[in-house]
């Protein structure tokens, strides 16, 4: 069952109510931008292993891997309501545009405790 609001709206690239199919891979990331009029752009984190860096001595390296990023643009339905740092689930669909292949599939607020995120301070 999908987290997305019953309403009627019109988005002929919604995979919901539209005519796109979703086959491909299935990402997780956070929203980094939704400047954009239906679509966000998802940042997904990952660790690449430098084989020169296999030293045990400097933790900026992180003993062999380094940090890298890549910045995702999905599509957004109408029917979510995405904010900046909101973790998304985006899936693989034909191209919408130059640059969008992906669709917004569930939205998990930044606050909820549903993505394994970090842990909320709690006062005592």
């Amino acid at each position: 069952m999908p987290n997305h609001k019953k309403s009627t709206y019109i988005d002929k690239k919604c995979p919901f109510a539209g005519t796109v199919s979703i086959r491909g891979r299935i990402l997780a990331g956070t929203c980094h931008s939704a400047k954009m009029m239906r679509t966000i752009v998802v940042r997904r984190n990952y660790l690449h292993y430098v084989k020169k860096y296999q030293r045990h001595v400097p933790p900026a390296v992180l003993n062999g891997y380094e940090k890298r990023h890549s910045n995702i643009p999905a599509h957004t339905s109408p029917c979510f309501r995405v904010k900046e740092g909101d973790h998304v689930i985006i899936g693989q669909c034909r191209p919408l545009s130059k640059t969008v292949r992906f669709n917004v599939l569930k939205v998990i607020p930044a606050g909820s405790s549903g993505g394994g995120g970090k842990k909320a301070f709690v006062a005592m």
